[in-house]
């Protein structure tokens, strides 16, 4: 693969003089460009050791607008991180609309390296990068630009460079693990090489550059970004006239060959005449809540999170249901995050974005009162979202989903069933008590009218989401007291199994 990148191509500094001021107005000008389109701009610079990585980071720092760029390095983890599913720390760095981000390495470094030093197998590397793949994906998909360098250097330049390091103590900056992955450079390219070939899409494309010569190497990056970013708003310019030419409706929804069809059918099938005995109904509360508490206690100290959430229709309990899940856990370590509609900052992000900052470090609790559900919901049902967008988000969730339940993490999912008999008694009662009068709004009984619609798409919703690692748990709640044990017995049960499968 890298046989054909080295060609010794050399830029003198008279050539150098004349080109770098071009290119770098250029380039302020792609950067204006986002702004202008608020469009989200993503750099990886990744490469051998000795290639001038950081010089690359700093030249880009040099030559655009820094009021509207962050460099972000991903070193060594630290305890908030290690706390946190993997891509948290990149989620919570990825640019705003029309911001430029530069990572270096990215999250590319932590899987290049160990794979280098025989720390993962072949399999686990290839999983690894399909995951990458995946998330850039998602990313492309919403609109980011996504440009990726590998910065390559030839064996003896290479050995030369690593050197003239360990000579000059001042040019050593780097740490223990970059030292054992610098001496193997075979490895180091056949690792780079798999993960080139795995990750070269054309959404995320991979720009391998000679970083023999810095400045034809400063020119060459600079060459590829502002190429990247006319592309794409040239992409968006025509994607924007084919549209108003076209002005065609959209094709009939379909869930034809969603895999999963039979799992929940349908929530008109399902059956809400279960009820708690209220004879027993508070000594069960009470048994359940103190087995939760305790068990995640246990969960607390072995490090396990746990994510909750509450989906459903309106005045179907959720509240009620989360308060009594909450009453069992120390407040120490939970937390209820309330979904409502995304602030300026958050529609700027991916909308995946404002959740990911939100999930819970290893050993606590996290409760989500409507969640990153309301996209292929109420985004849908209301046409707030493009039908592209919100059909893509069922793989995007369940890419996500799966990290959260990595390392034996727990997941839960539950939707509130009602019928629309006990909505409209609900919010009738509602209105009549002072103190839950604040509950009922105009958009309530509007949503009403809706209801068919909304049925729809949380069929599909289940259909395409309800995996084995996240499953859905629909709870009949027309009587409030049988869902509420229900959900607790879940959670309960949730506890017990990531418990007993941590010691395993």
């Amino acid at each position: 693969m890298f046989e054909t990148v080295t060609m010794n191509e050399r830029c003198s500094e008279k050539k150098y003089a004349e080109e770098a001021p071009r290119l770098r107005v250029k380039l302020f000008e792609a950067q204006r460009l986002c702004i202008e389109h608020r469009i989200p701009l993503l750099i990886t610079v990744a490469g051998v050791n000795g290639a001038g990585r950081g010089s690359v980071v700093n030249r880009l720092s040099e030559w655009m607008d820094s009021k509207h760029l962050q460099n972000h390095v991903f070193w060594r983890e630290s305890d908030e991180e290690k706390a946190r599913p993997r891509d948290w720390r990149f989620w919570r760095c990825l640019p705003a609309a029309g911001e430029t981000a530069v990572f270096f390495g990215g999250w590319y470094a932590e899987p290049l390296r160990a794979y280098c030093c025989d720390e993962v197998s072949g399999h686990e590397f290839n999983s690894r990068m399909h995951q990458c793949r995946e998330l850039e994906m998602c990313l492309a998909d919403s609109g980011m630009v996504l440009v990726k360098f590998w910065l390559h250097l030839d064996e003896k330049t290479h050995d030369e460079r690593l050197k003239k390091r360990l000579k000059h103590k001042e040019l050593l900056h780097f740490t223990p693990y970059d030292k054992k992955v610098s001496v193997n450079y075979s490895g180091m390219l056949s690792a780079a090489s798999k993960a080139i070939t795995l990750t070269d899409r054309p959404f995320a494309p991979w720009t391998i550059i000679d970083a023999t010569d810095a400045r034809q190497r400063d020119l060459m990056v600079a060459e590829a970004i502002i190429s990247a970013v006319n592309r794409a708003v040239a992409a968006r310019a025509a994607k924007r006239q084919c549209a108003e030419a076209s002005n065609a409706a959209l094709p009939e929804e379909t869930s034809a060959g969603l895999g999963t069809a039979g799992i929940i059918p349908s929530l008109n099938g399902i059956d809400l005449s279960s009820k708690a005995d209220p004879a027993t109904y508070k000594r069960e509360l009470a048994s359940l809540q103190h087995d939760i508490r305790t068990l995640s206690f246990k969960a607390f100290k072995r490090g396990i999170s746990t994510t909750l959430v509450f989906e459903g229709w309106d005045a179907s309990g959720k509240g009620g249901a989360i308060r009594r899940v909450l009453a069992g856990v120390d407040s120490r370590i939970s937390r209820v995050i309330p979904v409502s509609a995304p602030s300026d900052e958050e529609l700027a992000h991916h909308y995946l974005w404002r959740f990911w900052r939100h999930l819970p470090r290893a050993g606590f609790m996290t409760v989500y009162d409507r969640s990153w559900y309301g996209r292929v919901l109420v985004e849908r049902v209301e046409n707030l979202t493009p039908r592209e967008d919100w059909s893509r988000a069922y793989s995007e969730i369940n890419l996500f989903e799966e990290q959260l339940t990595a390392n034996n993490n727990i997941l839960l999912k539950f939707w509130l069933h009602i019928s629309p008999e006990e909505q409209l008694r609900r919010f009738r009662e509602r209105e009549a008590t002072p103190w839950k009068r604040y509950k009922i709004t105009p958009e309530d009984w509007r949503n009403r009218e809706k209801w068919d619609a909304y049925v729809q798409a949380a069929d599909e919703m289940f259909l395409r989401t309800s995996t084995e690692y996240a499953p859905w748990h629909v709870i009949a709640g027309e009587d409030k007291k049988f869902a509420r044990l229900a959900v607790l017995r879940a959670v309960r049960e949730a506890l017990r199994t990531a418990l007993a499968n941590k010691k395993k």
